[in-house]
C-alpha cells in the first residue's frame, strides 16, 4: 500500500461544494475524487511536458516526413464507406 500524507489545501468555497457534489454523484469520497482528479491532470501535464521536451529543436517538416514514411509502410486496403473520410 502507498504511504499517504495529510495535506491542508486552501480552495474557494464554491470549488469545494462542486467537488462534494460530484463526489456524491459518483458515489466516492471527496478524498478519492480529489486524488483522482489531481492524478489525471498531473499525468496530462507530465505527458505534455515530455512531448515538448522530446520535440524541442525538431522542425515540423522533418516530423511530417517521418510520419509520412511510417504511413507509407501501411498496406493498402479497402475502406468501408462508413469509415471513409470523404
Amino acid at each position: 500500500m502507498n504511504k499517504s500524507l495529510t495535506l491542508t489545501l486552501r480552495m474557494p468555497v464554491d470549488l469545494k461544494k462542486r467537488l462534494e457534489r460530484e463526489a456524491k454523484y459518483q458515489g466516492v469520497s471527496l478524498n478519492q475524487l480529489t486524488n483522482y482528479m489531481i492524478t489525471v491532470q498531473l499525468t496530462q501535464l507530465e505527458t505534455v511536458s515530455a512531448l515538448e521536451k522530446k520535440l524541442t529543436g525538431k522542425s515540423v517538416p522533418s516530423l511530417k516526413k517521418k510520419v509520412m514514411s511510417i504511413l507509407d509502410k501501411i498496406p493498402e486496403r479497402n475502406v468501408p464507406v462508413w469509415d471513409s473520410l470523404e
